[in-house]
């Protein structure tokens, strides 16, 4: 079953008359450069979280309006949420994300991110997952290589086991094999 593709029309609405933008749903939006968001993230770690989970549940909120409700987004293929969620990044500057599947595990891969902190960028996924499905759900990166930034998506207590597992140097690929049973 093919869900709705992300429609980018209109996702982002001037009006000069105003000296306002917003999004497809009226919200209010302010376009800040890529340099400005980063050294509020450098010069305030705990603002990355924080103003990351603030735009993901933004995403994540026309995610689930345009899918027809947090059941009906627990209820589409995961093709079709991730499709709608990579959109809704995309216009918003914040790079390319794609879904992998590693056996059970599901890492979403942002490429050609603007900021260098990837607490940012999980914090962003995990506000746009928790709001769009009504669920709690957790990321942890697996780390960046070159341009693309990985991260483990799922429940809390393995997200952390993730971060314990990177935090010890392990690749992602180890990390992914060792949650699934395999060699640590």
């Amino acid at each position: 079953m093919a869900g709705p593709v992300f429609d980018p029309n209109a996702a982002v609405r001037f009006d000069l008359a105003k000296g306002a933008a917003s999004d497809a749903r009226g919200g209010r939006l302010l376009l800040v450069s890529a340099s400005a968001v980063e050294a509020v993230l450098l010069a305030h770690p705990d603002a990355a979280i924080a103003l990351g989970e603030e735009v993901g549940r933004a995403c994540g909120t026309r995610v689930a309006s345009r899918l027809g409700g947090d059941a009906a987004v627990r209820a589409a293929q995961l093709e079709v949420v991730v499709t709608q969620l990579a959109g809704e990044l995309s216009v918003a500057g914040l790079g390319v994300l794609h879904l992998e599947r590693w056996g059970r595990a599901m890492v979403l891969v942002v490429t050609n991110a603007p900021s260098s902190k990837e607490s940012f960028f999980g914090a962003v996924l995990e506000g746009a997952l928790a709001t769009a499905t009504g669920r709690d759900v957790a990321t942890a990166s697996l780390g960046r290589e070159g341009n693309e930034i990985r991260f483990f998506v799922g429940s809390r207590r393995t997200a952390d086991r993730v971060k314990v597992l990177a935090s010890q140097g392990k690749s992602y690929a180890e990390t992914l094999a060792s949650i699934q049973g395999g060699a640590s």
